[in-house]
């Protein structure tokens, strides 16, 4: 099963910021909310390594979602921009900017579609951090 790692390398009360990449080679930008304790829907997961799978529900088609996440549940990387528009998942973007003076990831739905093509539908995610 192939391993991608999720380097988170920035956190603020914005979010969590992080680039998303294999074999050391970059694929997209990521935003997390801020750690708070794990709590649900309001923090970002714990580091460690999680199998994903496809996942489809009502709201989010063709994304991924994270297995056995301690405390958690229905944690998927799906597109969004800013820590506003998740709950406790990981977004996904081209690049980093800001989206009405929120820190944000650009062009998600876009960095969605590419993933899709160049991602297995089953994988593991490794989740490390690397902050100043």
């Amino acid at each position: 099963m192939n391993t991608y790692t999720l380097t988170r390398v920035m956190r603020s009360s914005d979010g969590t910021f992080g680039i998303l990449s294999q074999d050391k080679k970059p694929l997209c930008c990521t935003v997390e909310n801020d750690w708070l304790d794990n709590q649900q829907r309001i923090s970002c997961i714990p580091p460690g390594v999680y199998e994903c799978e496809p996942f489809s529900g009502t709201k989010y088609k063709d994304v991924w979602i994270l297995k056995d996440v301690p405390g958690r549940s229905y944690i998927l990387i799906h597109a969004g921009n800013t820590h506003k528009h998740t709950e406790g998942c990981i977004l996904v973007g081209k690049g980093f900017a800001e989206l009405h003076g929120i820190p944000a990831v650009t062009n998600s739905r876009d960095t969605l579609q590419m993933l899709r093509k160049v991602m297995p539908q089953e994988f593991k995610l490794e989740i490390i951090e690397k902050f100043d």
